[in-house]
């Protein structure tokens, strides 16, 4: 069995713990979902499609929730640690492709956890600028977005939170998820608070469109793109599976709830912010929230709140992340697609102690490397990738009507891809 592993002196087999339960489930899933698209690339979206920046979220839920239906079906028929990797494998019957798409996978990732670092560091070096506020060093387009600076107070700050969750995930799954739960709590609330009151501060004007349809429609599908790394928080799940209680139940809820409750928070936040801001967001970047409820009524404090809730949702993304990232580590390990060693779970806490910690280190390496926009559309085509594959085993591995669906998932990802490829090689066109 893949969950059965022996420790250092091979005198003890030990398994995966199976101690996550529904409330575990959704903190997971929606922990991540959220930890992506509100604070992290929503700046950029808005900057590039305006009033129709909702659209590009629900674009990118609807394929997601076709991908997702091939997940659960493939997770509860194939329930093990390792998510796209097993199915793939199970599907191609080649050790080769399906070992690529695990390592992707894992980039994927930990690229996701960099991106959910910077924002936590970016936040926190706004608040609590105690390691200093000078310009540490920009990035500039080869590996990144101009103008991406990074100071000293937000760099300590995006190392420190991957070091912080690294300890949390070894100390045990369950201990983990309670702490996902109480942020998870924490962040919604005061997202819907945001949306409630920004609501009277939105203005009717700033939601004017303007352009020719392409000039409209093409950047909303373009930026979609970016979200993609939003929404692999319920991708996140699959890989828990064989630490849950009773799966063939909590997956599907825990998956296609989560991805409800956050696509309505997304195009809630995303109508609120373009109501109270207009379009020209110019370089707010990942702390537009922050600018748009110092904007509202709320002023001051309401910049506070929403760097809490971006620390908060943040923090709560590489949690989830982290622990998805290392589960994966695991079991590419334990298939001898990388190192066998990682694969060793320790005996009392029963978590893949080795992945946890080279998960992170990998993801602080990129938080050194790479800017925020990179780190974005890196990981968002990986999951393009992944979601495709996912969707192609499910039409090899299902059956019935069930491979009608995951075709669609085909079809809407093959359309993404040929979009986005076009509008790459001719910028004019948006």
């Amino acid at each position: 069995m893949a969950d059965d592993q022996t420790t250092d002196n091979n005198d003890v087999k030990v398994e995966l713990s199976r101690e996550l339960g529904l409330k575990e489930a959704l903190g997971i899933a929606v922990g991540a979902l959220i930890g992506g698209g509100v604070f992290s690339v929503l700046g950029i979206v808005i900057h590039n499609t305006g009033p129709m920046a909702f659209l590009s979220f629900i674009l990118a839920g609807v394929v997601s929730t076709f991908t997702a239906y091939s997940y659960v079906n493939l997770a509860l028929k194939y329930p093990k640690a390792g998510g796209a990797f097993i199915y793939a494998q199970e599907a191609f019957k080649k050790k080769w492709f399906s070992g690529f798409l695990g390592i992707i996978l894992w980039f994927g990732y930990t690229f996701s956890v960099s991106l959910y670092a910077m924002t936590f560091g970016r936040y926190l070096g706004e608040v609590l600028p105690i390691f200093g506020d000078q310009i540490l060093w920009e990035f500039h387009p080869l590996f990144g977005g101009a103008g991406y600076t990074v100071t000293p107070s937000a760099l300590v700050y995006q190392l420190i939170s991957i070091l912080l969750f690294i300890g949390l995930n070894m100390l045990g799954v369950k201990e983990s998820s309670r702490a996902q739960n109480i942020m998870v709590l924490l962040k919604v609330s005061i997202l819907i608070f945001y949306v409630i009151t920004g609501i009277f501060a939105a203005q009717k004007a700033n939601f004017a469109l303007s352009g020719s349809f392409g000039q409209t429609i093409l950047p909303v599908i373009t930026s979609s793109v970016l979200i993609f790394v939003s929404m692999e928080g319920f991708e996140i799940l699959s890989n828990s599976v064989e630490e849950m209680k009773n799966p063939e139940r909590d997956l599907p809820i825990g998956m296609y709830l989560s991805i409800i409750i956050v696509l309505i928070l997304y195009v809630s936040v995303a109508v609120v912010t373009v109501g109270i801001l207009g379009s020209d967001v110019g370089e707010m970047g990942e702390v537009i929230l922050s600018h748009s409820a110092r904007q509202s009524f709320l002023k001051e404090t309401g910049a506070i709140i929403m760097a809490i809730a971006a620390i908060i949702s943040a923090a709560s993304a590489i949690n989830a992340t982290l622990l998805g990232s290392s589960r994966l580590s695991y079991m590419l390990s334990h298939e001898r697609i990388i190192p066998k060693g990682i694969a060793k779970i320790n005996p009392k806490t029963r978590v893949p102690m080795r992945a946890i910690i080279i998960s992170g280190i990998l993801s602080m390496i990129f938080v050194l490397l790479f800017s925020l926009e990179v780190v974005a559309m890196a990981a968002s085509v990986i999951f393009m990738v992944i979601f495709g594959a996912v969707n192609s085993s499910g039409i090899k591995l299902l059956e019935g009507k069930k491979k009608i669906v995951s075709g669609i998932g085909v079809f809407l990802i093959l359309c993404y891809w040929i979009i986005w490829i076009i509008t790459l090689i001719n910028p004019n066109l948006v």
